[in-house]
């Protein structure tokens, strides 16, 4: 089913409704998404339900660049396991590789391409569903966002050297170029972040820029209430996917070795071991309780690459297999509802 998109691409949203003059909630729920999971990395919505949103608040609240300015407001952690793999690459371009190779965690309705030049690079985009309310909108915001990952690889000051869109324009073109940068065409064949070839041997810096990173170096570090085997979860989660949910990945993450990792967790009576496989059997948990999320999408959220890695965890955990757990919680929350 590629009708589907991480919740974290909903941050922010809410509150830019609601500086528009608009109700996030009343939005929210005429297109069927669940407020609560808006920026959560481990829940989906309709990938048709955020575009249609998109297009409601660009039309009614009288703001066209609606979606750019989303994109302005979200960072690149937004892309969860996507952020791990870029996060994870020596180089830009194999940063960019890596995006084309994990889009498809964060959304499979997304499509990612690169095609290489001889003096420049393009980085395509384009969704696979081909009857998409508000296409347009929803375009403009992943090239908006792709651009702030471009930026947090390469530094502030980067600009694009010209940016392509398969649809008319919807706002003022300085609302474009302003915010991209470069010049901005309309109604081409492609949707296009093009930029020089030689930004794909930049060296990645190694200090990590995420925001969602310092603030889980931050929680494990000086708040009493976050323990450090909570932080190390949250970020093998995100890693999972992009199957870097290593000691050592996650280790570079969090800017520490990985024997002292093993020993602040030691001190909290837990290994990095046992967080991996409860991180997993919770994220199973969860993904298998949503109906929309196919088995194959289950697979590899959890970082596997055969399916039948799935059946044999399921059975360890669960003591049965995926599909008849996934039965077994749509009955549970079916008589959950009556």
């Amino acid at each position: 089913m590629a009708d589907l998109i991480s919740a974290s691409s909903l941050t922010r949203l809410p509150e830019l409704i609601s500086e528009l003059g608009g109700d996030s909630h009343e939005y929210c729920d005429r297109v069927g998404i669940n407020p609560a999971i808006i920026g959560t990395y481990d829940n989906f919505v309709p990938f048709s339900a955020l575009s249609t949103l998109l297009g409601l608040c660009a039309q009614e609240l009288g703001t066209p660049d609606f979606a750019l300015r989303l994109a302005s407001r979200q960072d690149p952690d937004i892309l969860g396991p996507v952020a791990i793999a870029v996060r994870s690459a020596e180089t830009i371009g194999d940063a960019l590789h890596g995006v084309a190779r994990y889009a498809h965690v964060y959304s499979p309705a997304l499509a990612v391409e690169l095609i290489m030049g001889d003096t420049e690079v393009s980085y395509g985009l384009d969704t696979v569903l081909h009857r998409l309310p508000h296409r347009s909108h929803v375009v403009e915001l992943a090239l908006g966002v792709t651009l702030q990952t471009f930026r947090m690889m390469a530094g502030h000051d980067f600009h694009p050297t010209h940016i392509s869109f398969q649809h008319p324009r919807i706002s003022e073109m300085r609302v474009y170029t302003d915010y991209f940068g470069c010049s901005v065409e309309f109604g081409s064949d492609r949707n296009l972040l093009t930029f020089p070839r030689g930004v794909m041997h930049r060296h990645l810096p190694r200090v990590d820029p995420l925001a969602y990173d310092l603030a889980v170096r931050f929680m494990a570090g000086r708040n009493p209430n976050v323990a450090f085997h909570d932080a190390v979860s949250a970020l093998i989660v995100r890693s999972l996917p992009a199957g870097v949910a290593t000691l050592d990945q996650v280790a570079s993450l969090m800017l520490l070795h990985p024997r002292t990792l093993q020993r602040r967790l030691a001190s909290e009576g837990r290994t990095f071991e046992s967080l991996v496989d409860d991180s997993r059997r919770e994220l199973a948990h969860s993904l298998l309780a949503n109906t929309d999320v196919p088995l194959s999408a289950v697979s590899r959220q959890l970082g596997y690459s055969e399916p039948s890695t799935l059946t044999r965890s399921c059975k360890r955990w669960f003591s049965t297999t995926p599909l008849a757990k996934r039965r077994e919680l749509a009955g549970q929350s079916r008589w959950l509802s009556r």
